[in-house]
């Protein structure tokens, strides 16, 4: 690990990063029917898993702020999983701030525990500024059935789409030869 922090590497490496969102979103395409759904991580519950494919799911399935988070879940990221399982922290929805730190104004979110900034006016303020919603996804899911799928911290750019009103990042820090990006 040190040496690709100094960037003396022989060959590529990735590290995931943990973000401090919640809740954790599970979301994409049910193999069983092609239905897109959304959900926690209790998708792959034994008993009585809970799969919304429509808002009306969510309001049965679940309560308290969560409906709220999963309704805009399901109307946002329909265009972002087009096959595929994903999971990723939900890091915003419409609880943006715009706040004073050492002077300077930042667009602040805070989802869990860590508060997030971009200098307001930069192009990374912008971006999160437009979108109706924020997710970094970390974890992929493949297999036949939702109770088969395994999971991989695998994820990458080419396994969502990006959209206007989507924020989506993947947690993966990669090397780049003598630099390294997010």
């Amino acid at each position: 690990m040190g040496q690709f922090l100094t960037g003396n590497v022989q060959s590529n490496v990735s590290v995931t990063t943990k973000w401090d969102g919640a809740p954790a979103i599970v979301c994409g395409i049910d193999p069983a029917d092609g239905k897109f759904f959304v959900g926690t991580k209790s998708v792959f519950a034994k008993t009585k898993p809970k799969i919304c494919k429509s808002i009306q799911d969510v309001q049965k399935l679940y309560d308290g702020a969560l409906v709220e988070k999963l309704t805009k879940a399901y109307v946002y990221l329909q265009d972002v999983v087009k096959e595929g399982v994903l999971q990723g922290d939900l890091m915003f929805t419409d609880d943006l701030k715009v706040t004073n730190i050492d002077g300077k104004r930042y667009l602040t979110f805070r989802p869990n525990t860590i508060t997030y900034a971009a200098e307001v006016g930069s192009a990374l303020a912008r971006e999160i500024q437009s979108a109706k919603i924020g997710i970094v996804f970390h974890t992929k899911y493949t297999g036949k059935s939702l109770p088969e799928m395994k999971a991989s911290f695998k994820v990458s750019k080419k396994d969502f789409n990006k959209t206007r009103e989507a924020w989506v990042q993947e947690a993966t820090f990669k090397n780049i030869g003598n630099a390294a990006s997010f």
